[in-house]
């Protein structure tokens, strides 16, 4: 009895050893201090931090949590210019692909199997194998194209042009630009709901939240943040009820009913936050704050800050991995 009350502890401690292991990792980019720092959102401490190389800005993890993908630009070496791919598990980068000129963000497909990024300084949209960082297709877009997303089915993917003030639609099985989206001044970053019918589309000087109805392939209404400051990252809750907008120099992000197409409520956070994620049960929300060099960590429920996390050097991007 004695021993299998001793093995019956055992196998619970290796359980809740196992659960504790299981919990989602927040990974933020550092612009200015070339590194990922990695949190672990069920006791928001960090747990690791990641030297990638210089300028990492957007970040992206797969569906499954397997790897987690980041744009690294380097100013002046074009050798700099890559996707650092890193294993969560191990916490370490195990493979680095040629990305291109000058990449700003990476889209993970659904499945898993291509990388799309936003190359912004020669106006294009390129494709590699996720396996293996083969260059798939390099697509012409729009004047300095910063935000790319794709769709939950996987058959779109958005890309948002900063410059000319538009969405490129791509069109991801035939690899070809299909729409531009007209959108107002400085779009940022894009944003589907779960159904993927809606994208939720930032503007950093129209100072707005457009929503674009995807099959119509337009924008069907708008909403002006230009109050809270100048709306860049944007995320949407797993039921598709909330969008919250990242306000950069306004210090806050802003959570608005997407029903009502209004605000519900404004979260002080710290300054200059850009990249905004959510944990998968949607209960908390990562904000990357690029001058204060920390994360904030958002409680959804009552909307309110229950953390400030120590980062590197101008955090920019979060990304969560399941």
């Amino acid at each position: 009895m004695k021993l299998s009350i001793a093995v019956s502890l055992v196998l619970a401690a290796l359980l809740g050893a196992g659960c504790r292991g299981r919990a989602p990792l927040a990974f933020v980019t550092n612009e200015r201090g070339g590194t990922v720092t990695v949190i672990d959102t069920s006791r928001d401490r960090v747990v690791a931090e990641i030297p990638v190389g210089s300028r990492p800005r957007g970040v992206e993890a797969s569906l499954d949590g397997s790897r987690v993908y980041v744009a690294v630009s380097h100013r002046t070496d074009p050798a700099g210019n890559l996707i650092a791919v890193i294993d969560p598990a191990a916490r370490r980068v195990i493979a680095r692909y040629p990305a291109g000129s000058d990449p700003e963000r990476v889209a993970v497909t659904p499945d898993g199997k291509t990388l799309w990024i936003s190359n912004e300084d020669i106006g294009k949209a390129s494709a590699l194998d996720a396996s293996t960082g083969r260059l798939l297709a390099s697509l012409p877009v729009g004047v300095e194209p910063e935000g790319v997303t794709a769709s939950p089915d996987g058959k779109w993917v958005y890309v948002t042009n900063e410059v000319s003030n538009r969405i490129s639609v791509i069109d991801a099985s035939r690899r070809a630009v299909v729409a531009d989206i007209p959108m107002d001044a400085r779009p940022r970053a894009a944003a589907f709901s779960p159904d993927g019918r809606l994208a939720y589309v930032t503007a950093e000087i129209g100072g707005s939240l457009s929503v674009v109805d995807t099959a119509a392939k337009r924008v069907v209404r708008s909403l002006d943040l230009r109050s809270y400051g100048k709306p860049v990252g944007v995320a949407v809750s797993g039921d598709g009820s909330r969008a919250y907008v990242a306000t950069s120099h306004g210090n806050s992000v802003v959570v608005v009913d997407t029903a009502s197409n209004l605000v519900l409520s404004r979260v002080i956070v710290g300054g200059r936050p850009w990249g905004i994620a959510l944990t998968p049960d949607g209960r908390k929300l990562y904000t990357a704050n690029g001058k204060s060099d920390d994360v904030s960590v958002v409680e959804t429920r009552e909307n309110r800050v229950i953390a400030a996390i120590p980062a590197g050097k101008g955090p920019w991007g979060v990304a969560v991995a399941r």
